[in-house]
This record gives structure tokens, C-alpha cells and sequence, in this order.
């Protein structure tokens, strides 16, 4: 994370500027209460490579998940690193918060009115629970920029001309209203309807008055929620029973509710016909998109109760369950969502399940310093980000990506006892970078499991201590064990946008030539080791993956039936900066006519996903995520890509003048090559334009997320524009659950201005709700 890329004007300025942007938008705040705390450019910054700190939880009871996540603002101290140093600039954010639960532990030193960043709670269920959520937008708007939710884009003027959106970016594919905001469940498989992980809802701020103070308290928002929930937990008995249907469904007084706020809003805002649309919403139908100050969240994470896959015939098993793993969530309002994620508004969600249950029973005679047995309970959670309260594109190019932090500090000491075993579980929730992990010297790892789907046995006993590249969106459970001795070691990173970017480890290590990426985190190892039966003990790794459901069985060729829609090809394209419609699938954006997919409920699809980036930008692997439904990867091509030792997954190189440089697999025809093997492109025969060896095998990785291979320029004789696209074919399910959902690219930015579908699942519809 680079200083440069933030607003360096004062506290007072910044807070002045936002209230000025938002006097259209609602009435102004008293000067008292627009203040920030008194600061300086800089504040004193906490103690160099602090201790991990977790996030608070809200852990399932009886099987619901049942809490209150808030959307508010706070003033942080933000850390970031230039040329190895770190200062600390005074922020103001918004996070998500949960009710009732303790303080998040502050770094040293602390400084008064500012809290250092942290993501919100951990949400922790099980497969077979109901997830209860209340989530209430308190955001201060004022503060913030223009907050218009229809038919406008942020402005930005330098020396009283547009910076942006000039003359490219359109509503409703720019950025606008981050003050509003809702919640994706990101790798629940579960209803994409109403109260579901619907990402079409659209959640303002609760109103305020001249003085700033709320007009509407947060416990009227939320009047008769309590019998909501209640109804909920009976109508989803089962889970596969997409309930509510109908916005009457909801008890009558939270409908009222919202019907004043939503009215007295547009009275007040002419130009902004938020309760006109829910009812047009309402007239065709559909549930309603814009809310004002709260919303419930019910839905149900289904249980696999079949013993075998396909269910048998009368059985009342899903066709999928919910797979238990590492999970995530963050706001997912497009026009906002970078610069939310960016904020801060993420959170991991653990579901737990037989995964626990068999890595609990194996290493639970193992107890910890402590005096507590081992438990994945206690396992740490390590979100990372890409914090910054200004998305690049405000602010141009060129200072580079921000540095990663987890869970809210840069460069954490993660604590180990000789000879302990952890399980890491590790979300990217940053909205721009890959991080490439490396093993870190004299340590050893085991992915477990990916996107929150456990591995096959024979992927888990072939990860040992191989590098992982973990694009945004991307989730990786890992086995980590100590070595028997005292030590510590960095486990460093890359921070790419594309694979092709990597670096590899140096043939020859010398000042010119240093070993590739940035600290992350330092492992210190330290204290007594584990025992056993009383005893020093060194834990091994599990010796067999904990065995995965049966509805993770890979998708076979049988399951590819014809139906009314056939297979599909989306081709996410990146055009060159400040170009008319910059980032598209297919030529088109997000709310065109055309920008949506249609799928039968309960069929097998393979898709093509290509990526034609790359002819006038630099490399960038779009890394396409899709929601409600995982995947399974049966080909992938990556024209740019290099040759990897296979025994250890590190990237070969070669010593150039003094440098290691990668080896690239495939060349162009007329290229000679030099390592057997090496394949050849012919840029004139697109027959050539795939991989030379596929290797799909069995036991495949399960994704919701997974990054297309940029493109490779490949100018001929008579296209001095030709491009080598790289692209994956993909097979998902879609079961269980109709309705609409996204697919999007991961790069958070891109999404905002575009590059996103929508999924109908089931019968086509006439749908208003494209757009959000």
C-alpha cells in the first residue's frame, strides 16, 4: 500500500469536501458534528510487526446463525509502506460492525479517537443451520461522496476540470452511491432470492436530521423482524423451499415502515424514484430492490442427506449441499463495491461440518500450551486486504497496488510452539491483487482445501509446500507445521495481476538478483512444544483428507445434457484507460439487454471463459467468480504462461544478464525453442491457440473463484492486432435454487463499470431488477 494513493488533503478539508458533495443528497450536517478528531497528515504508527489479532465472532446456537451486522463509520489509523517504510494516515471508513460482541484488540501504540482497521465479525455456522442476520445501514452520508443512488456517477474535478467520470464511464457501470450497500455470502450455495444472498438489494443509510442525528432509530427499522425470523425458521424446515416469495410475505410493520422512509425519501429527492421502482418491482412480480436503512437475511445453508450422488429417486435430498470450509463476505452494491471492499467491508464466514468433525478427531489428543486440546475453533482466520479510501481511478495511475494487510495489520507475527500443526484459514478479500504465496524456509504446508471446498485426498497429499497463487475472491484452507526447533521465518508473497508476472526463485541469488516478493507475516516459533499423553509430541500432517461429501463426485461427461440454452462462451475484455465502455463480457456491460445468462434448473452446463485483455493494456488475469454454484476447471490455457518444475510447482528460470528470468512454455512460430518442452502458437492458425498437453484427469478442484489467463499479443502479416486469448472451460451444476445472481470479474473495479452478467436460473423473465 503506497501513501501517495490517499487524499492527503486535511481531516477537516476532507470532511468539508464530503459534506459539500452531499448537500444535494440530504440535509447537511452541523459543522460540530462534521468534524473528524483533530489530526495531523500522519499519526504514530503501532509497534512494528504486531501480534495477529482475529476478528470477533458470531457463532450459530441451535442451529441458526442469528445476529445484527451494522454498516457505520469510524475513523481508523491506516498503515501503509513506501520503500520499506510505514507510516500511519488518519482515515475515515466505513466497516461493518456486529452488535453486541467485544472490542477488537488494538495494536500498540495506541492513539486516541482512532481504532486501528479490522474486518468485520467472523460469521461462524454449520451445514444444516439457518443463517438470521440483521443487517442495518447507519452510515453518516454526509461524509462521504455524492450518494446518489439513480441515473448519476461520482464526480471528481482537478483544477476545475472532470477527472472523472468524463466521457467513458456510464451509469449504471461507474462509480456512485457507496454509502449504499447490502451483502453477498460469498460460496453459499443456497437461495439467490428475497432474503437469500441477493445482491440486487440495494440498502441506504437510515435518514438524519439538519443536526446529523437519526430521524428513524435503528430498533423502528427493524420493527417485527423478531416474527420474521420466526416464520422464516418454520417455512425453511426445508431448506430447498425458496421462502419468502412474495415482498407480503414480510410482517406488515417493517412493510409500512419501509414504505415511509422509502416515500418521505423520494419526496425530499425528486430526481431519485426509489419507492416508484419497488413498485414497479412489485407490479411485475418481483421482490423489491431499495430499502432504506435495514434488512433481514434468511436463508438456509442445506445439508447433503444422501448417501450417494445422484440423490436416488424420492429422495428430499438437495442435489448439492452446502460445503463446509472457508467462506467470506462483503458489501456487494455495484457502483461501491471496490471502494467498500477497499473500506474495509469484509468478513470471513466459517461453516463447519464433517471437515471439522474428522480434522478435530485427528488432532485433538494434541494439546497446546495452553492446556487446551487442539480445535479448528482455534485455528486463526486471516482475512487479507487492499485497504484505501480512494479507488486508483480517482486518484490515476502509477503509484502501484497498495500493500496486502491481515485481518487490519500490516505484517503480523503469526505465534507457533515447536512442532505444531495449524490450520490457516485464508481469504483474499481484496478487491484488485493475486497474492503468491511461497513456502516459508524451514516450514512446511498441505492445502487442504479451496474456495471452502476440501480437497481429494490424492490434491491434498500432492500440495506439500507448493506456491499458491490466490486471486481476489480466492480462499485456501492450509495445514502449516513448525519445525521441532525455536526459529521464525517470513512468509512472503507477490503481489501480481497476472500469473504470467511471477517471479521466479533466483538461479543465482545476488544483490541484483533478490529473492522475489514481500513480507506478508513472520512465523515465530517459540515456547514448549505441543504434548501428548503428557509428552512433547511432533504433530504430523493428517494422513488422509478428511473425506469430502458425496455431491463433490466430479462432474462426469453424462451429466452435459442438451437443453434450451446449449454451452456458452463469456469473454471478459480490458480496453486501454479512459476508452468508452473500458471493461465488457462479450462487448457489452452489466444491464445491457443482452447481459444476461439463462440456465434450466437442475443441469450440467460447460462453459468457455475466455480472456481477450491484453492487446493495449499490460497483463491482467480477470479472475471470473460466479455465484450460488462451484465449478469444476476441465481445461485451461495461459498463452503467457512459463514452465514449472512439476515435483515442486516453482517456476523455472534462467540467468540473463545477472537476472533470473522465467522460462516461457509456448513460443510463436519462427521463435526457436529451447527446452523440449516448449510448445509452439501459430498466430495465423487459431486451431494452435490451446493447451498442448491436457491433463484433466479426476479428482478436480472445486472454485467459485478462478482467474482466465490474460491474452498474448500475436501480431501477423495482415493483423498487426492479433490476440492469443487465454480461457478455461468449466462445468457447474446448476441446481437447487432458481432465480437471478451474478457473475462477475473479482477485480472489484472492473465489476463496478461493467464487467458483470446476471444468471437466470429457472424461467426467463422480464425481470427489472438488471440492474443495481
Amino acid at each position: 500500500m503506497r501513501i501517495q494513493r490517499f487524499d492527503h488533503r486535511s481531516a477537516t478539508q476532507l470532511a468539508a469536501a464530503a459534506v459539500t458533495a452531499a448537500v444535494i443528497l440530504a440535509p447537511a450536517v452541523s459543522a460540530a458534528q462534521s468534524q473528524l478528531p483533530p489530526t495531523s497528515p500522519t499519526l504514530q504508527c503501532p509497534d512494528a510487526n504486531p501480534l495477529l489479532v482475529v476478528p470477533p465472532e458470531i457463532v450459530s446456537s441451535g442451529g441458526i446463525l442469528a445476529g445484527t451486522i451494522n454498516l457505520t463509520e469510524q475513523f481508523i489509523r491506516l498503515p501503509t509502506s513506501l520503500n520499506g517504510a510505514v507510516t500511519c494516515a488518519p482515515q475515515l471508513v466505513r466497516i461493518f460492525q456486529g452488535s453486541g460482541l467485544p472490542p477488537s484488540p488494538s495494536a500498540q501504540p495506541p492513539v486516541p479517537n482512532y481504532a486501528d482497521p479490522m474486518p468485520g465479525p467472523t460469521l461462524r455456522a454449520r451445514v444444516g443451520d439457518l443463517v438470521q442476520l440483521a443487517f442495518i445501514n447507519q452510515v453518516n452520508s454526509n461524509r462521504f461522496d455524492r450518494n446518489i443512488d439513480i441515473e448519476a456517477c461520482t464526480q471528481t474535478q482537478a483544477g476545475g476540470q472532470s477527472v472523472y467520470p468524463g466521457n467513458f464511464d456510464k451509469y449504471p457501470n461507474c462509480l456512485h452511491a457507496s454509502s449504499t450497500a447490502n451483502i453477498h455470502f460469498h460460496g453459499t450455495h443456497t437461495s439467490p432470492s428475497s432474503t437469500g444472498d441477493n445482491v440486487y438489494l440495494q440498502i441506504r443509510p437510515l435518514p438524519r436530521d439538519n443536526q446529523g442525528n437519526l430521524t428513524v432509530t435503528p430498533a423502528a427499522a427493524t420493527v417485527s423482524l423478531s416474527d420474521f425470523f420466526g416464520i422464516c425458521t418454520q417455512q425453511l424446515k426445508n431448506p430447498l423451499n425458496q421462502w419468502p416469495v412474495h415482498w407480503n410475505d414480510m410482517p406488515r410493520p417493517y412493510i409500512d415502515k419501509q414504505i415511509e422512509m422509502l416515500t418521505t425519501y423520494q419526496q425530499q429527492n425528486p430526481s431519485q424514484p426509489l419507492w416508484d421502482n419497488d413498485q414497479k418491482a412489485l407490479a411485475a412480480g418481483e421482490w423489491p430492490q431499495y430499502y432504506i436503512g435495514a434488512v433481514p437475511y434468511c436463508y438456509a445453508l442445506p445439508a447433503y442427506t444422501a448417501s450417494v450422488w445422484p440423490p436416488p429417486p424420492g429422495s428430499t435430498s438437495p442435489n448439492m449441499g452446502q460445503s463446509p470450509g472457508t467462506h467470506w463476505y462483503h458489501a456487494h452494491k455495484h457502483g461501491s463495491t471496490a471502494i467498500n471492499v477497499g473500506n474495509g467491508m469484509t468478513g470471513a464466514f466459517i461453516i463447519e461440518g464433517k471437515y471439522d468433525d474428522d480434522l478435530n478427531a485427528f488432532y485433538s489428543r494434541y494439546i497446546l500450551k495452553d492446556g487446551r486440546p487442539w480445535s479448528t475453533r482455534a485455528q486463526p482466520v486471516m482475512v487479507l486486504n487492499q485497504l484505501e479510501t480512494t479507488n486508483n481511478l480517482l486518484v490515476g495511475g502509477g503509484a502501484g497496488p497498495p500493500d496486502f494487510v491481515v485481518n487490519g495489520r500490516l505484517r503480523p507475527v503469526v505465534q507457533m510452539q515447536p512442532g505444531e500443526v495449524q490450520l490457516w484459514r485464508i481469504v483474499n478479500s481484496a478487491g484488485r491483487s493475486a497474492a503468491y504465496f511461497m513456502a516459508p524456509q524451514g516450514f512446511q504446508w498441505r492445502q487442504i482445501a479451496q474456495d471452502g471446498v476440501q480437497f481429494a485426498n490424492v490434491n491434498y497429499l500432492g500440495s506439500q509446500n507448493r506456491p499458491i497463487y490466490v486471486a481476489p475472491g480466492n480462499r485456501i484452507d492450509l495445514l502449516v507445521k513448525a519445525p521441532a526447533q525455536q526459529t521464525s521465518a517470513e512468509v512472503r508473497i507477490q503481489n501480481v495481476m497476472a500469473r504470467s508476472t511471477v517471479k521466479p526463485t533466483p538461479v543465482n541469488p545476488t544483490v541484483t538478483d533478490p529473492v522475489p516478493g514481500i513480507p506478508l507475516m513472520t512465523i515465530s516459533v517459540t515456547g514448549p512444544p505441543v504434548t501428548q499423553s503428557n509428552r512433547p509430541a511432533d504433530m504430523p500432517f493428517i494422513n488422509k483428507a478428511p473425506e469430502q461429501p458425496p455431491f463433490l463426485v466430479d462432474i462426469a461427461d453424462w451429466e452435459l445434457r442438451k437443453n434450451a440454452y446449449g454451452s456458452k462462451t463469456l469473454d471478459f475484455r480490458s480496453g486501454p484507460p479512459a476508452t468508452p465502455v473500458q471493461h465488457t463480457i462479450n462487448g457489452i456491460q452489466f444491464e445491457d439487454n443482452q447481459a444476461i445468462v439463462n440456465v434450466q434448473l437442475n443441469v450440467t452446463e460447460e462453459w468457455t471463459i475466455k480472456n481477450s485483455t491484453g492487446l493495449n493494456t499490460g497483463p491482467i488475469d480477470h479472475p471470473f467468480h460466479i455465484h450460488i454454484n462451484p465449478f469444476q476447471i476441465t481445461e485451461f490455457f495461459d498463452p503467457n504462461e512459463n514452465l514449472v518444475d512439476p515435483s515442486t510447482g516453482q517456476l523455472e528460470g534462467k540467468l540473463v544478464n545477472g537476472k533470473t528470468v522465467p522460462i516461457p512454455k509456448y513460443v510463436l512460430t519462427g521463435t526457436p525453442t529451447t527446452d523440449p518442452r516448449q510448445c509452439v502458437l501459430n498466430p495465423d492458425d487459431p486451431s494452435t491457440w490451446k493447451p498442448c498437453r491436457i491433463t484433466a484427469g479426476a479428482d478436480l478442484v472445486w472454485w467459485d473463484v478462478f482467474a482466465i489467463s490474460s491474452g498474448r499479443k500475436a501480431p501477423t502479416a495482415t493483423n498487426a492486432k492479433n490476440l492469443i486469448p487465454g480461457y478455461f472451460k468449466m462445468r457447474s451444476r446448476f441446481v437447487d435454487y432458481a432465480g437471478l445472481y451474478v457473475l462477475h470479474c473479482h477485480i472489484l473495479i472492473h465489476e463496478d463499470r461493467g464487467m458483470m452478467f446476471s444468471v437466470q436460473v429457472g424461467k426467463p423473465t422480464t425481470t427489472v431488477l438488471r440492474h443495481h
